[in-house]
């Protein structure tokens, strides 16, 4: 059929933007299956992908596994703080309200699929708005614990834009100090939030410092689990029967650590490396 795909994808629930990606890629080649269906004379399946009230909750339902599979990504990955995972959770809860309002209006905007077979009958788009609605309000459930501490958060992600009456009163005077200090300023918008605070001063912010490090010692996925796991699956094999706990230690603590070795120091404190190889 000379189509840009060769085939369809399979859905796997250990990968967690599967789903996502096998609608995407169905709906991408929806005009193939019907024209294989037809082909194979399979008329049950076939008037499935022909009947409009189907192909529109098909084509809703895709668009919105997409934007949540760009939230799965975003979520992911090194160097995220809890703080970082919040603001990419409140972000979306505002999509879904703006999306909810939209469809309200008959605005397709941001479902660029179901724009595509408009126009959609008012009673799916109430349905649609209605989803959204709920999920926006399922996010608030899973999430809520996020709320309770979310003062905390924005005291350590802004700490020269919150409100100094607001936080705890044991951070108040240090953040009146340190918003009021223009060089520590600068310095917070050119380096990374974990340097920043790393380059305060012990004795003029103690419990900023404190604080800053409950934040980031709270884990903010299991992105850095399930890194090591499939490290440790990969070291792990059957044909190294020589492998201890001690080493598995070992090649975890190297392969998930971010600490360059300091290569030159190692030689210089090997005076040997063959000690086989010396003069009797």
């Amino acid at each position: 059929m000379q189509s840009e795909y060769s085939d369809l994808l399979y859905y796997s629930k250990v990968r967690w933007l599967s789903a996502g990606r096998v609608f995407e890629r169905v709906w991408q080649l929806k005009d193939e299956i019907v024209s294989f269906f037809q082909e194979k004379q399979w008329s049950v399946e076939c008037e499935m992908l022909e009947d409009t009230a189907w192909l529109s909750d098909f084509a809703f339902f895709t668009d919105l596994l997409c934007h949540l599979n760009k939230l799965n990504v975003k979520m992911q990955g090194k160097n995220q703080f809890i703080d970082d995972i919040w603001g990419h959770i409140r972000s979306f809860k505002l999509q879904l309200v703006l999306f909810a309002d939209q469809l309200a209006k008959n605005d397709l905007s941001h479902f660029p699929r179901l724009n595509s077979i408009a126009p959609v009958m008012k009673d799916k788009l109430r349905s649609y708005e209605d989803s959204l609605r709920r999920l926006r309000g399922e996010f608030e459930r899973r999430f809520q614990d996020f709320s309770a501490i979310e003062k905390d958060l924005d005291v350590f992600s802004m700490p020269f834009n919150v409100d100094c009456e607001t936080v705890k009163p044991d951070l108040q005077l240090e953040l009146i100090e340190l918003q009021c200090n223009t060089q520590l300023k600068q310095l917070f918008l050119n380096v990374p939030k974990l340097e920043f605070y790393k380059s305060l001063s012990k004795s003029s912010f103690p419990n900023l410092i404190s604080h800053a490090q409950k934040v980031t010692a709270m884990f903010a996925s299991s992105y850095i689990c399930e890194q090591v796991f499939s490290t440790m699956k990969l070291r792990k094999s059957c044909i190294r029967n020589r492998l201890t706990d001690e080493h598995l230690t070992s090649l975890l603590r190297i392969s998930a650590s971010q600490f360059e070795p300091d290569y030159e120091k190692i030689l210089e404190m090997q005076s040997q490396f063959h000690s086989s190889h010396s003069p009797s």
